[in-house]
């Protein structure tokens, strides 16, 4: 029985090996150790951590860094199940984690087996397959078996829309035992993009042609989209609501017609104003909350979304969907040659955009620093070219949507918005610090640090380099933006001030961390080369920047009503 687990098992790993997948996530257990030895025996790296939750994260952040598939490998019982939030952010996001669960033999089912719960579909519809398979027997099933399944799964995460899949693995004792993987044949997987029909942009050429309209570019993580998204809105005169995580903010490509406070100018009713005859989306749904509210309450207007696959309309309004890789199509669309809007159509967008701009900041500015939009303002400044800045769910992603001004730098900005929670943050960002070839800095909030506090034990343990700058307003801020604010409860239930000294949190992990309220130090702090964990710190107040923002939206709308 040893030998038929060690065997299944490398063979597995071997073939996912050479299918493309050089990174794992392991966390200790019995159950799993016929894949845990396979892994360290092979030539995917293979990353240790206590938690399982975390691991799943930092398996995340790796697969977003690198755009790899990457498996995370458990033991049985409620190890397996604290892969699920990761696995939901993964599938939301369209990111390729291979979750592998060690489970027992089906005898030890429901007769009170320690560890043992039911792992079959154990996630549900949260993954895009799952497969349970019986214990190793090359009587049953030979292990040239093991390379096909490796197969399937890569398959199965990356095609689009990519996601999470899961392997249900059972194993008998013994446990212990190494043998070389079984040469076998493992299949080849090829992808080509997808590229849009002619038939298919004549008909959004023709769409498009002469008429006032907005490109938004939403989160996305394919390189081939910023140039296309500006060749696109020059060909046609268009502006470009750039979300922060979709790429076209930053980097060497036009940025002329890229807006600077698109978030702000939504909150002034700008879109109302001058309203566009057509919009075109592509990436997922943006960050900034009147911008979606806006295309779910004019249906009326057509809206067409460039996606390769799924269906990302929350807000049930579109009119046109092209099946096609964003890039391609808007090169395309660019190349037809289609009637650009009038000259003035631009024009009150730009001015606009620089009024809104400049009322924003003078804003922020006299609010005095350290304040929230401040912060995420100064870090974002402050890094260098060939950075790669993760940004928290909550506060820190909507200040830097409305904060980020359009660079040529090139920078990578990512952020967990699939299923846009709080949990997992740190050991994300970590797996992209270990993988993603460039130093990474992360944007938290005080409680998505929290939540994810015993990464910092794994960011000192590994000795990764990765720099957090956590805004620490003592609770959750963002729920002041909210109707909860005023509630005779809401301290208790969605302020929930924490009352910790999270310098010393850091410290208790082993990891460095220093308190910075001056901005031109936090620069500074931010833009200099670290070479082990680094905890920033700036502090500030939940009710303060929740005045601030009203007076924010207030100065933008008075300078638009200026012009």
């Amino acid at each position: 029985m040893t030998e038929r687990n060690a065997a299944f098992a490398s063979t597995l790993v071997d073939a996912l090996h050479r299918l493309g997948v050089d990174h794992a996530c392991v966390s200790p257990g019995s159950r799993s150790t016929p894949l845990a030895l396979a892994v360290a025996d092979s030539p995917i790296t293979d990353w240790s951590h206590h938690d399982e939750r975390s691991s799943a994260f930092f398996a995340l952040g790796v697969a977003r860094a690198t755009g790899r598939p990457v498996a995370v490998i458990t033991t049985s019982g409620t190890a397996a199940a604290e892969l699920h939030p990761a696995l939901a952010e993964a599938r939301a996001a369209r990111v390729p984690l291979i979750a592998i669960t060690a489970d027992r033999p089906f005898e030890l089912r429901d007769v009170g087996a320690a560890q043992t719960i039911d792992q079959r579909g154990l996630f549900g519809p949260t993954v895009k397959w799952s497969h349970d398979t019986g214990v190793p027997d090359p009587a049953l099933v030979p292990y040239g078996h093991a390379a096909s399944l490796a197969a399937h799964l890569v398959a199965e995460a990356g095609d689009p829309p990519a996601g999470p899949v899961h392997l249900n693995l059972r194993f008998r004792e013994p446990l212990m035992g190494s043998v070389p993987p079984d040469a076998t044949l493992v299949p080849e997987i090829l992808r080509p993009r997808v590229r849009p029909d002619p038939a298919a942009v004549n008909r959004l050429a023709d769409l498009v042609s002469g008429r006032r309209g907005l490109l938004i570019a939403g989160p996305d993580a394919d390189p081939g989209t910023p140039g296309a998204a500006t060749a696109a809105a020059a060909a046609l005169g268009w502006p470009i609501l750039a979300d922060p995580l979709s790429g076209v903010r930053a980097g060497e490509h036009d940025l002329s017609r890229v807006l600077a406070a698109s978030d702000a100018l939504g909150w002034a009713g700008f879109l109302d104003r001058v309203s566009p005859e057509v919009v075109i989306r592509c990436g997922a749904i943006p960050t900034s909350k009147p911008v979606v509210h806006w295309l779910a309450e004019h249906p009326d207007v057509p809206q067409v979304i460039i996606d390769t696959a799924g269906w990302r309309d929350p807000g049930g309004s579109v009119s046109l969907v092209v099946r096609s890789d964003p890039g391609a199509a808007l090169y395309s669309l660019a190349k037809a040659g289609p009637d650009p809007a009038g000259s003035d159509w631009w024009n009150r967008w730009a001015a606009a955009d620089a009024a809104g701009a400049e009322a924003l900041h003078s804003t922020i500015d006299a609010a005095g620093f350290p304040n929230e939009p401040a912060v995420v303002r100064t870090v974002e400044a402050a890094l260098p070219s060939d950075t790669m800045l993760w940004v928290a769910s909550s506060m820190p992603v909507r200040d830097l949507d409305a904060v980020m001004r359009p660079s040529p730098r090139r920078l990578r900005v990512m952020a967990n918005r699939g299923a846009n929670g709080i949990d997992g943050f740190v050991s994300t960002a970590l797996g992209a610090a270990a993988a993603g070839g460039v130093p990474v800095v992360a944007l938290a909030g005080d409680l998505s640090l929290i939540h994810d506090a015993t990464a910092l034990a794994t960011a000192s343990r590994l000795g990764i380099p990765l720099k957090v700058v956590v805004i620490d307003n003592d609770g959750g801020g963002i729920f002041h933006m909210l109707p909860q604010e005023g509630h005779r409860h809401f301290e208790r239930l969605w302020g929930t001030p924490h009352g910790l000294d999270l310098a010393r949190v850091a410290e208790a992990f082993g990891v460095e961390a220093e308190i910075l309220d001056e901005a031109e130090r936090l620069a500074s702090s931010v833009a200099s080369p670290n070479d082990r964990p680094r905890l920033i710190l700036a502090r500030t107040d939940r009710s303060a920047n929740a005045a601030l923002h009203r007076q924010i939206r207030e100065a933008v709308a008075a300078a638009l009503d200026g012009l």
